[in-house]
């Protein structure tokens, strides 16, 4: 353990933080978790595989350093390099610097901590004994760490997850640059996007295409079904989600019937419907829902799969259609988790009660906006929204608007600033200023 320890925490030797670990460029995220390092409560930041997380504990343990937090207070141990109880960690970490963590200000970084056995409650516990201590804890594709945290540390924990590269941060990845205004990035924006779709991981930005297909099947999906589950979970069938996965990533947006796959797999719905739920913790697949009016409404029957990001597509199914890999990303990007379907009638995504289609292509004919406008007047909605590829417009029908938007721009708002009145695309031709103004 002492090994270990002295090993993971170069800067109590160096002074320093390695840059090859904690990477220069900073992602949204960062500023949020440093703002509640002042904070009482644990951070417990969670994720899919290889989006950054282990790189922003090493950026927020190199801000530190740099505001005059001494090295030897902060401690830093990954799970994923050795398995020893929290209380052994601290006890060691005393024994190698002489900190008292009882007494001192000591910010403790707990990566990959789901593989250690209970660990809510060891940490529930000092948590409640050590209030000098800060803890930060993170875990890879999120398993149990946030649904056990949020059911055994209420009160006790903020939550960031960590999610894929948006486009703005792909971009500014790949030219090594800050994007500041849009208008002068707009086209490189447009044309990164289809390439960004595939590649949404900060190692990955400068691989080829084969490269790419590797790493997420070897390094993301594979990790989560092989390492990470048998790790985190008892009495688990790895052939049952390999299957389901290979199932779900290769038919994106398929309906899901649970007898069906229970007779086509010779296993029992009960097993069908417990691995689907672990592919879901696993932040492999998202189940979106039958909008009936609100949440508590949806309907249980006619429920779709996507993949929780588009990219982990290619690890089962290279030839995606880009139109249907944007409609993935669409759900991906608001965190959709409804849609609607009623008498032949479908909309792809509700989202705040908004609908939202999607039509990766910039003719969009009167057939396109009919289910739209049909939810709108059913449920008395004034906004709805369509995503096409380059198109910019918006279209008015009985004191009802359908705003028509790229799927590039959609990729670097968060909805709530797409519904702000007055938002406006970057760039619309003459034509469309006079249709929108």
């Amino acid at each position: 353990m002492d090994e270990v320890i002295r090993f993971l925490n170069h800067w109590w030797r160096e002074g320093s933080v390695r840059e090859d670990l904690a990477k220069e460029y900073r992602r949204e995220y960062f500023d949020e978790v440093v703002n509640l390092l002042g904070d009482r409560q644990i951070i417990v930041i969670y994720g899919l595989r290889r989006v950054g997380k282990s790189t922003l504990m090493y950026q927020l343990i190199r801000e530190l350093i740099e505001k005059k937090v001494k090295p030897t207070n902060i401690l830093y141990f990954s799970f994923d390099k050795k398995i020893g109880e929290i209380k052994e960690i601290l006890d060691t970490y005393t024994k190698i610097t002489e900190k008292d963590y009882e007494r001192e200000k000591i910010f403790v970084f707990l990566d990959e901590i789901y593989k250690l056995k209970d660990w809510y409650k060891e940490l529930k516990l000092l948590y409640d004994a050590l209030p000098n201590v800060k803890f930060i804890i993170s875990g890879s594709a999120s398993l149990k760490i946030e649904k056990e945290a949020r059911k055994n540390l209420t009160g006790r924990a903020f939550y960031i997850e960590v999610k894929p590269l948006t486009l703005k941060e792909y971009t500014e990845l790949k030219y090594k640059t800050e994007i500041k205004n849009i208008k002068i990035w707009e086209d490189k924006l447009k044309i990164n996007f289809p390439i960004f779709l595939k590649k949404p991981f900060p190692g990955i930005i400068d691989f080829e295409h084969d490269r790419v297909v590797n790493y997420i099947r070897e390094l993301v999906l594979d990790k989560i079904l092989f390492t990470d589950f048998p790790k985190a979970f008892k009495k688990i069938d790895i052939d049952l989600l390999q299957t389901l996965s290979e199932i779900f990533l290769s038919n994106p947006g398929m309906y899901l019937n649970i007898e069906s796959l229970s007779r086509d797999l010779k296993k029992s719905k009960n097993d069908i419907i417990r691995h689907i739920k672990l592919l879901e913790l696993g932040y492999i697949i998202r189940i979106v829902k039958n909008y009936r009016g609100s949440r508590i409404s949806a309907s249980r029957k006619l429920r779709r799969v996507y993949p929780y990001h588009p990219s982990l597509i290619q690890a089962v199914f290279k030839d995606i259609p880009e139109p249907r890999l944007v409609e993935c990303f669409v759900r991906s990007h608001l965190d959709a988790e409804f849609y609607w379907r009623k008498n032949g009638r479908e909309v792809d995504f509700i989202h705040n009660d908004a609908p939202i289609e999607v039509k990766y292509r910039d003719n969009i004919s009167e057939k396109d906006l009919k289910n739209l406008f049909e939810y709108m007047e059913k449920f008395k909605i004034k906004k709805g929204y369509l995503v096409s590829k380059n198109r910019s417009d918006e279209i008015h029908r009985n004191n009802k608007t359908i705003k028509i938007l790229p799927a590039w721009y959609l990729a670097l708002k968060k909805f709530s600033e797409i519904t702000r009145t007055g938002d406006r695309i970057s760039q619309l031709n003459p034509e469309e200023e006079a249709r929108v103004g």
